[in-house]
C-alpha cells in the first residue's frame, strides 16, 4: 500500500512531507504554490502519519 493524494482537497500544507519518517513525499511547485506529492511510493511503511498529519482527510493509502 501506498499513499495517495486527492489534489481536488489538498491544500498544499506540507504535513504529509513533514511528518513521513521514511521521506517518500516530494515538494513540488505549482501555479497555486508548493504541494507534495507522492515521489518514492515503493519506500511506503504504511505507518498512516501522513494520513493523520492531512487536514483536509487529502490522503488515503492505496494496493499497490
Amino acid at each position: 500500500m501506498h499513499p495517495k493524494i486527492d489534489y481536488n482537497k489538498c491544500v498544499g500544507s506540507l504535513e504529509c512531507y513533514d511528518v513521513c519518517p521514511v521521506e517518500l513525499f516530494d515538494a513540488e511547485e505549482t501555479e497555486e504554490g508548493k504541494r507534495a506529492v507522492v515521489a518514492r511510493p515503493e519506500d511506503c511503511i504504511e505507518c498512516e502519519q501522513c494520513v493523520d498529519a492531512c487536514p483536509t482527510d487529502a490522503i488515503e493509502l492505496v494496493e499497490d
